[in-house]
């Protein structure tokens, strides 16, 4: 049970957890003081109530490190809109990179971004398999080439062709990192793809370039034999992208259409 109870030495009476989690806290009239039961050790480990607490008295355990700075609460304070606009508008799909390995620091500061990204019910089922092997990069890359001319699909069977005969790498473009998400959580099919866009712009800070492959995470997701043997991957697939230092530079931000939008129109 990594949520213990309440430090009644801090616990000021407030209530906010109550009101944050009323399904495990309560106020205990005859006690006079909050108490937290979970006789079947159903929390789905959330966090919030750790979160609100503002005298900090939740005990727990073996749930993480808890990250304790001021902005955290008015996270506005860290960054204004503008330059963080800036910063995601200028994320682009990097596909050409340096002959140059990422050090495990840098990956890890990347990694440890993409475990705070939300998932439903807080349900934390995710892998993560970094591919830096060439052999196996190149491996997964000419089979998922050769899926593509298989198909017979006119966009791409032509172009996946004329790579293969050029001995160009259309799928990953040389990149030196392959970073896959998979696991047997139907639910990770959107988790994945929030957390590999906080991996994606936590690697931006770092002057990292990626990009979402999602021809290599189609064929990876049907392919068994790639998967398991090639990739070294059980359970299911979610999400591809590639990452490593960009040898592109982008000097401007490319235009988008507008968002279809119903409903603004009633705002003031």
């Amino acid at each position: 049970m990594p949520i213990l109870g309440i430090d009644y030495d801090k616990c000021n009476m407030c209530k906010i957890c109550v009101n944050t989690c009323p399904r495990y806290f309560s106020l205990d009239k005859e006690q006079d003081k909050i108490v937290f039961d979970d006789p079947q050790n159903e929390c789905d480990l959330c966090g919030r109530c750790i979160a609100r607490c503002p005298a900090d008295a939740i005990l727990y355990e073996d749930i993480g490190d808890v990250l304790t700075f001021e902005e955290a609460q008015d996270p506005s304070a860290l960054i204004q809109y503008e330059p963080l606009h800036k910063f995601m508008s200028a994320k682009r799909s990097v596909r050409g990179f340096k002959n140059k390995k990422v050090p495990r620091a840098v990956m890890e500061k990347v990694l440890n971004s993409m475990k705070y990204a939300p998932t439903g019910a807080n349900i934390r089922l995710m892998e993560c398999t970094i591919i830096s092997d060439k052999t196996i990069i190149k491996k997964i890359s000419d089979s998922v080439t050769d899926a593509l001319i298989a198909s017979n699909n006119p966009r791409y069977t032509e172009g996946a062709t004329k790579a293969k005969e050029l001995g160009f790498d259309m799928i990953f473009y040389n990149a030196p990192h392959v970073m896959i998400i998979h696991s047997d959580n139907p639910g990770d099919n959107m988790n994945s793809t929030i957390a590999l866009t906080y991996g994606m712009l936590s690697a931006q800070s770092l002057g990292l370039g990626s990009c979402w492959i999602g021809l290599a995470h189609g064929v990876l997701a049907a392919n068994k034999d790639l998967r398991e043997n090639v990739a070294g991957i059980k359970g299911k697939v979610w999400g591809v992208i590639t990452i490593g230092y960009p040898a592109q530079k982008f000097f401007r931000v490319p235009p988008r259409p507008s968002l279809k939008i119903k409903g603004l129109e009633e705002l003031e």
